[in-house]
Parts: C-alpha cells; structure tokens; sequence
C-alpha cells in the first residue's frame, strides 16, 4: 500500500505503523495517490493491518461516505470474521483416538451465512451473515455506487479467509471429501535447516483430542498430526479458499453488470503464504517460499496479449502502486516520493520474456526474538509484540530465478542489521532449478535441504549474499 520495504517503514512487529511521526506521515499511499487524481477510493475489510495505521488510514486514503470506516479489518464498530468457537468442528477418527479439528468448522445455515440482507452497520457478532459475504455486499454496493456517480474509482476489498479460522457454509465443505486429500511430502524438519528459520504454531485452537477441554497448539519439532487429522485441516482450509472464490466472483460478475468490465483493471493478490503440514508446520511466519509467495494476477482487459497467460517473470508486491497508477493511465509517481516497486506492465505486455521489467531478484525478510522460547512464547519468539528496538535477529532473504538464499543477522538496537562477518549467525541456501511455480512440486520439492554449508555452494553464496548486502545495507540507520 505504500510500495515500500520493512526497513524503510520500520515496520517490523504488530506495533507500529508507516504513519508515525519521522517515518511516513507525509508519505502518498495507493488508495491516497487515486484520491488525489480525482477517484472515488472505497475500502472494506483487511487492505491495511488493522488499527495499523489507525482508521484504516482514513480520510487520507479513503472517499469520505456512509459505509467508510466500518468494514476495516477487525476495527470496531463491525468487528471481524468469527473464529469456529461457537461453529461445529470436525471430529475425527484415527486409530481408536477421535480429534476435533477447532481451527475447521462450518455454518449451522448456510442462507443465513449467505444472506445479502444484512444490517449495514450492525456489529459482525450480531449478524449470521458471514463476514465475507457482507464485505462482498458492501463492494458490490462500492461499484454501483461509483457507476452511478459516473466517476473513476478504486475499490479495494482485504477478504479474511482463508485465515484462521477455516469457517465456511457448509456448501463449501461438500466440494471436498477429507479422505481424498492428500498431505504434505515431507512434515519434518529439513535437513541442515537452523533453528531460527523455524517457528511455533501460531495459533492455538488447532485441535483437541478426545473429551480433552484444552486445546493442542502444535510444534514443528514434533511427530506429524495424524493423517485423518491433517485431512481436516487441508479439508477446512480448501473450504475457506473456494468460499472466498465464490465472494471473489460476486464481485467480479457486478463488474459484468454493470457493463464495466472491460474498462476496469483487476488485481488479486494475498498478503502471505501459509503451510498444510510442509516442514511440520501449519503457520506463516517464516522467510520459506511457502510463506513468502502469494498469488498476484491481474486483468487489464485492454491488453490482450497478456489475457490468460502466464509470467515467469519475477514480482513483488510492492509492485502494485506503480503497476496499477500506469495501468489507470495517471502520471508516473514522482520520484520524490520514493517508492521502490516498480511498474510490471512490461511483463503483461511480454509474458513470455525472463525479465520484461528488468527484475531478477525478489526479496523478503522476516525477524526473530531468540531470547523467547519458541515453544511457550511463540509470539514474541516471531517479535509479533516486541518493540523493534528489542529485535535481535533478522533474516533476510533473496528469491532468483533458480534459488533462494536467506541470512539470518544480528539486529541492533538501532534498527539495522551487523553487516560485518560477527553479525552473520545463519544461512539457508534451496535450490529451485526445475521449480516452475504450480503443480504439487512447488509445495513438495522444494527448500527442504539447506545447501549453504556444502563446499560446492561457495561461489552461488558469494554472489547471493552480496545481492542482499546491496539491496538492505543502509548507512545511518534509527528506529
């Protein structure tokens, strides 16, 4: 939303925000650069992280009207999606041990879930509408709204499933049967990978077993879930993804309705990544490909060769606001306001070119809190809560064409990481040669054997290494 990295942000925990005084309080978001070129800018659901910055940035980003600020995130007065505390769980048989599956649950009535006529402003917890469907409602009115007024207009919509927890109507359950699915290749620890690449299950509410009134949150250091177990979840998860599928295409066939379609630009996209059971894991917190790669499509109809096709050219997301700023036909964004994405129009003007857009590299980078158990602190163990000043290690990480190689570093109490040989503490090296982004394999095959300590890697490391040093050394570093 700003078209900038963590380290210029300085936002690296659930605590601060872009807009805090000495950061970017006068920066140009996405939505705001519209605004100011005479959009309507509408907003429901998760866009920003919520309360981060506060009111979903609003009005600087967002159309003043009616429905804004109620459908932001988790914010108040709508409140957020329901977890499946109240929601009939899975239960499950394995052997002679029976588990209930608390992060998979489905709606009790599915016309009530689906229900178009909600009360606008009514509190989430007074509604049986699912939280999704209202926020599909609310964009769907977004666009004739801004049809009617006869204006140009960006609208985004930040669905939350399917984020814990996998709660659906029940019709979405019926498109799978758990005993069909299959699991993850490999559930256990890779080989040679550190300790710091790893995390805790984040979330409790996984799962309990038997009459067992406490819930298990599940490490990755442990024997795998029992298989019926991890069906349940895979099960509960494909749900909430074909759900959000199916809120996705209310909003698209409004487009169709309203005869617009192929005058407007669609971009879709997720936040982050999530494991099923890769690595042992069933969370999102790591610098692992799994995490790290989203979907990105986007549909700029006036562009016919790029029309269902794909890219292997290489993206990032903060490509977006000086993507879709050419695609609206706006002014380039001045350079003064210091944006670091680029535009990737050139890739859908030549699918079939490597590096249309002149990028080669793609970089992420997540933290770690060491002095925290990783098993009774999860939390702060991924410094989710823990000023950044306090941060001590850092990974930061480079995906080419054909690998991925991370380094995990010393973070100093100034906000920057120890570049010099003391601060290196980790590496990880995966090879991706063959990797071509989709089919089982991509999940499978891949970042399971870290080569970084193999004498034959030296040369790959060298160069890899000095790519990340280039793209996040920085002089004078504060918080």
């Amino acid at each position: 939303m700003t078209s900038r990295r963590p380290d210029t942000t300085k936002v690296w925990n659930f605590i601060n925000h872009f807009r805090e005084d000495g950061v970017g309080a006068n920066w140009t978001s996405l939505p705001e650069y519209f605004k100011r070129h005479d959009y309507l800018t509408y907003a429901s659901g998760k866009l920003f992280h919520p309360a981060r910055p506060p009111n979903n940035d609003f009005p600087a980003s967002w159309t003043q009207g009616p429905a804004n600020p109620y459908y932001w995130g988790n914010q108040m007065p709508i409140g957020d999606a329901e977890n499946c505390d109240k929601s009939p769980s899975i239960a499950i048989f394995s052997g002679t041990d029976v588990y209930h599956a608390g992060a998979a649950c489905y709606d009790l009535d599915d016309a009530a879930a689906l229900n178009d006529s909600d009360v606008r402003n009514q509190p989430q917890t007074e509604q049986l509408a699912e939280y999704d469907h209202r926020l599909a409602t609310r964009t769907i009115e977004f666009l004739e709204e801004a049809h009617a007024a006869g204006k140009p207009f960006f609208v985004g919509v930040g669905f939350r499933r399917p984020h814990l927890g996998w709660r659906a109507p029940r019709r979405f359950y019926h498109l799978y049967n758990s005993s069909t699915l299959d699991l993850a290749k490999v559930q256990t620890i890779g080989e040679d990978v550190p300790v710091l690449a790893y995390e805790m299950n984040s979330l409790n509410n996984l799962y309990r077993k038997g009459n067992e009134t406490t819930t298990h949150q599940e490490s990755s250091h442990g024997p795998p879930l029992p298989a019926e177990l991890q069906q349940a979840f895979r099960h509960g998860y494909y749900a909430a993804v074909s759900f959000m599928d199916f809120e996705t295409g209310r909003v698209l066939d409004t487009l169709d309705r309203l005869g617009i379609a192929d005058s407007t630009v669609v971009m879709f996209h997720a936040d982050h990544g999530w494991k099923l059971g890769e690595h042992g894991d069933w969370s999102k917190c790591t610098n692992w490909e799994l995490d790290a790669r989203v979907p990105f499509i986007i549909r700029a109809p006036f562009i016919p060769q790029s029309v269902g096709q794909r890219t292997m050219a290489i993206v990032e997301l903060i490509d977006m606001y000086p993507t879709l700023v050419e695609l609206a036909g706006l002014p380039p964004v001045p350079a003064s306001e210091g944006i670091e994405g680029i535009s990737v129009v050139p890739a859908l003007r030549d699918p079939s070119a490597p590096a249309p857009h002149n990028k080669t590299a793609a970089f992420s980078q997540y933290p770690r809190c060491p002095d925290f158990n990783m098993f009774n602190d999860s939390r702060d163990w991924e410094c989710l809560n823990i000023p950044k000043q306090n941060i001590t290690r850092m990974g930061f990480s480079v995906r080419v064409a054909e690998a991925r190689y991370t380094e995990w570093r010393k973070w100093l109490p100034t906000c920057e990481a120890d570049w010099s040989p003391e601060g290196l503490v980790e590496q990880e090296l995966y090879n991706h040669t063959g990797d071509l982004g989709r089919s089982p394999a991509t999940f499978d095959d891949f970042e399971f054997v870290n080569l970084a300590y193999r004498d034959s890697a030296k040369a790959l490391i060298a160069e890899l290494s000095a790519v990340l040093q280039a793209q996040f050394q920085r002089d004078g570093a504060s918080c």
